[in-house]
C-alpha cells in the first residue's frame, strides 16, 4: 500500500526548512522528496523505524552530508551553498547531543564543556571558566566539575553532553537519541531540561527518538518519517490516534504493515536449494 502524501507544516518563521529532499547512499534510497519545516522556539521530534534515515536528516542540518537533489534552509541560509568557512559558523551556532554522549575520556567533567570554547576561540581562561560553571549549573551539575567521565552515571554524563552543547548559546540544538539507556529517574531530568532550556534560552529543538511515552511529555509536533517521505505529522497525541497504516504498525509495533519485516532477499526456497532445478 502507498501512503498518501503527508503536507509538511509550512511557516514563514521556520528555523528549518527541508524542500524535495532527495538522498541516496551506495544503492539504498535514504530520502526520495522529503519535505518537513521546524519553527522557532518549538520542540519537534523526528520518528519512523529504524534505517530510515533520522541521524542522517541530522547530519543534512549540520552540512556533515549533502543531498543528491533539494534544499536544506537553516536560519535562512541554503546549507548546500555555504562556504567552508560560513559552515564552520553554522555550526557554532547547532549544539549537537550524541547518542552515547561522546564525552572526552581523559578529560574532566569541566574540561569536557571547555573544549569547545578551548577549540574555536581566545577567550581569557576567567571567562571560559565562567562560562563553563554557568552552563554545568544549568544542568545541574556545577559540583560535578572535577570529575572524570568514568565516574558519572549514564544520566549524568547525557546531562554534562548537553552542557558541552549549549556551551555557545546555540540557536538550535540537535539531540540523537537523548533517552536511550537512561533510568526513569535520569530519563525526567533529561526531559525537563530539554523544555526549560528550549523556554529560558529561547532555543529550537529537534530530536530524533522512539520513545513515544519521553517525546509525548517534550515534544510539539513530531514528523514520522518512512521509506524516504514524511507519512504522517502531528502533535503527539494526535499521531498515535492517527487512522493511517503507518502510524498504527509504528506506534503498535506491528511486524505487518507498510514497513516490512523482512528485507528484500531473493526467494526463500530456491536459496535453500529447494527450487526448480535444485539437486
Amino acid at each position: 500500500m502507498s501512503a498518501a502524501p503527508a503536507k509538511s507544516e509550512s511557516s514563514a518563521d521556520a528555523l528549518v526548512r527541508v524542500s524535495g529532499l532527495r538522498t541516496r547512499i551506495g544503492s539504498k534510497t535514504i530520502f526520495d522528496g522529503l519535505d518537513l519545516g521546524v519553527p522557532r522556539g518549538s520542540i519537534t521530534a523526528i520518528m519512523g523505524p529504524s534505517g530510515t534515515g533520522k541521524t542522517t536528516l541530522l547530519r543534512h542540518l549540520s552540512g556533515q552530508l549533502r543531498p543528491d537533489a533539494g534544499s536544506v534552509v537553516v536560519d535562512g541560509e541554503e546549507v548546500t551553498n555555504l562556504s567552508r568557512a560560513g559552515l564552520f559558523a553554522l555550526r557554532e551556532r547547532i549544539g549537537y547531543l550524541f547518542q552515547n554522549s561522546a564525552l572526552l575520556t581523559d578529560f574532566s567533567v569541566f574540561e569536557n564543556v571547555a573544549f569547545p570554547l578551548r577549540q574555536h576561540t581566545n577567550l581569557p581562561e576567567t571567562l571560559i571558566r565562567n562560562i563553563v560553571l554557568t552552563k554545568l549549573q544549568a544542568v545541574g551539575l556545577r559540583g560535578a566539575a572535577r570529575l572524570m567521565p568514568s565516574e558519572l552515571s549514564g544520566g549524568m554524563a547525557r546531562r554534562v553532553a548537553l552542557a558541552r552543547a549549549i556551551v555557545f548559546d546555540p540557536m538550535l540544538i540537535l539531540y540523537d537519541e537523548p533517552f536511550v539507556g537512561l533510568d526513569p529517574i535520569a530519563l525526567n531530568q533529561v526531559l525537563r531540561l530539554i523544555r526549560t532550556l528550549n523556554k529560558t534560552l529561547g532555543i529550537t529543538s529537534i530530536l530524533v527518538a522512539h520513545e513515544l511515552a519521553a517525546i509525548r511529555q517534550v515534544a510539539d509536533r513530531v514528523y514520522l518519517i518512512a521509506n524516504g517521505k514524511l507519512v504522517a505529522q502531528g502533535a503527539p497525541d494526535e499521531l498515535e490516534h492517527q487512522d493511517s497504516p503507518w502510524t498504527r504498525q509504528f506506534f503498535g509495533g506491528e511486524a505487518d504493515g507498510p514497513v516490512p519485516f523482512h528485507y528484500p532477499a531473493p526467494d526463500y526456497a530456491s536459496e535453500l536449494g529447494f527450487g526448480r532445478g535444485a539437486r
